[in-house]
């Protein structure tokens, strides 16, 4: 593939998965009484707290992300000719595969019972992708990282050192506060702004 495309293609995928996610969640928190020091953003998905059009638009908005992170990635894979990294391929399938089933099962707040096994089920696994796409995506991207890093000494440092914050301060607000609101929005920020930081040095290189 022409090299203009791949950049074309990392520049406009990148800018649209850092501000869709972001952008969708701000505008549904101010429809919504979420209380993000107490519940966590999968409340959105509940049909008995927010009702079906909630649950649809959470599943699209997943949905659509998890394409857009994989796109990103293989543009990146492509440009930067890391094909031959199985590492890095493993965990570009792990995160789309674990956003692509979180976004099509639905967090709910019924009791964990074998009386009503689907339900079980369906909570337990929800809570299991939620976990995988917690650790994945940063796995992904320091993985990423390392790798670019004798390619680029600017952008793999300055990569290292955004995702290594961010994997920091959310890990520090783990601890202090448990998995919330508050916490995913801080983890969705700084994967974000990850995402602009590889676009630009990517495009302008």
């Amino acid at each position: 593939m022409n090299i203009f495309y791949i950049k074309l293609g990392i520049l406009l995928i990148g800018f649209i998965q850092a501000g869709l996610l972001p952008y969708f969640i701000q505008k549904a928190l101010k429809h919504v009484n979420l209380d993000l020091d107490k519940q966590t953003l999968s409340f959105l998905s509940n049909k008995d707290l927010y009702g079906k059009r909630f649950v649809k638009g959470y599943k699209r908005l997943l949905f659509t992300t998890a394409i857009l992170t994989y796109l990103f990635f293989w543009f990146l894979s492509e440009y930067y000719e890391l094909g031959e990294y199985n590492k890095l391929m493993k965990y570009i399938d792990l995160g789309f595969v674990s956003l692509a089933l979180l976004a099509f099962v639905p967090h709910n707040l019924k009791p964990y019972s074998l009386r009503n096994l689907s339900l079980f089920l369906q909570r337990t696994l929800h809570n299991l992708l939620a976990v995988v796409v917690f650790l994945s995506l940063p796995a992904l991207i320091i993985t990423f990282q390392i790798v670019i890093l004798p390619e680029s000494m600017f952008l793999g440092i300055f990569g290292l050192a955004i995702i290594g914050i961010t994997v920091f301060l959310v890990a520090l607000s783990i601890l202090k506060n448990g998995v919330n609101g508050a916490t995913e929005l801080l983890f969705i920020n700084g994967i974000s702004l990850w995402t602009i930081f590889v676009t630009m040095t990517t495009f302008l290189s």
